[in-house]
């Protein structure tokens, strides 16, 4: 016997529909869900987007401001820099001017000091005095002094220039300490003095006394510079014999480290040769005319005359 179970269709088309809506609603309550979580991922990422298109405007406004303020910075550094070489350029100049001005002041000081001292120096000290250069048979020596006793022959007073005889009796001194016999026989000697000396040669020798004795006014014993030496071997004689003599020998090599040159060597134009007669005319003078081999005579004046500013140097 078989069993017939009815089940009706339209509850059936029911019962499906019910599940099918229920499957629609649960389909788009999730496809709702899901669109709510996209539009939020959405929503985010334009967000996300929003901040950093803003962080990256920051950025770029910061690495401007940084950018803008090391633009200026580097431009007062350029400035500071610019100040400070324009002020050194300033101080540079400044000194240098001030330098030039004391120059310019140092050569005047020298020109005063030069003039001060070529006021003071007799001129007639570097004149060629000898029969054609007349000295005033009345001068006189500004300032003598006595030599000393040591280097005169047989001690007799004799007198020299004081400013030029520190340098007479240094020569004296480094003759001694060479073992050189070197005696002063003759030094200052005023016009009356030299116009009885030569009276006296005249009455002697007649007018051969003219080729070796000056007259008043014409001798460079009058200008207290010049001495005639001999030795104490020789007794204090004048003879051209001197010439043989270590003395001279020595004179020639030494005497212009002193100042003191041969006033009348052999063929001078002047008088007979005198060895035994030196003249003071200043160290650097004769260290020029014994470098260059020159006489005093061979000089023109106004060249010796460019050497009495430093006569007593």
């Amino acid at each position: 016997m078989h069993i017939k179970i009815r089940i009706p269709f339209t509850e059936i088309l029911l019962d499906l529909g019910i599940i099918l809506v229920t499957i629609l609603a649960i389909t788009s309550i999730a496809l709702g869900m899901l669109y709510l979580e996209a539009r939020n991922d959405i929503a985010n990422l334009v967000t996300s987007l929003t901040t950093t298109e803003s962080e990256r405007a920051r950025l770029e406004r910061l690495e401007k401001d940084t950018a803008a303020k090391l633009t200026v910075e580097e431009q007062a550094r350029l400035e500071a820099e610019n100040a400070k070489r324009s002020a050194e350029e300033i101080l540079a100049a400044e000194m240098e001017r001030i330098n030039e001005t004391f120059d310019d002041l140092a050569r005047v000081t020298d020109t005063v000091s030069d003039l001060e001292k070529l006021a003071k120096t007799d001129k007639e000290l570097l004149m060629k005095y000898s029969k054609t250069y007349f000295l005033n048979e009345h001068y006189y020596p500004s300032s003598l002094t006595d030599i000393e006793d040591d280097y005169v022959w047989n001690g007799t007073e004799k007198q020299f220039l004081a400013p030029a005889y520190p340098y007479l009796r240094k020569l004296m001194e480094a003759a001694a300490d060479d073992g050189i016999d070197l005696t002063i026989v003759s030094a200052f000697r005023s016009g009356i003095e030299q116009a009885a000396l030569k009276n006296a040669y005249t009455v002697q020798y007649g007018s051969g006394a003219n080729t070796f004795s000056a007259d008043q006014g014409y001798s460079e014993h009058q200008l207290g510079t010049a001495v005639d030496f001999s030795t104490k071997a020789a007794s204090g004689s004048l003879t051209t014999s001197f010439d043989t003599t270590e003395a001279f020998t020595w004179l020639a090599k030494n005497a212009y480290r002193y100042g003191f040159i041969l006033s009348y060597p052999k063929n001078n134009t002047y008088y007979i040769y005198e060895p035994w007669h030196w003249r003071f005319v200043g160290r650097n003078l004769a260290r020029d005319l014994h470098d260059e081999e020159k006489t005093f005579t061979d000089m023109e004046q106004r060249k010796i005359n460019e050497y009495l500013i430093d006569l007593f140097d």
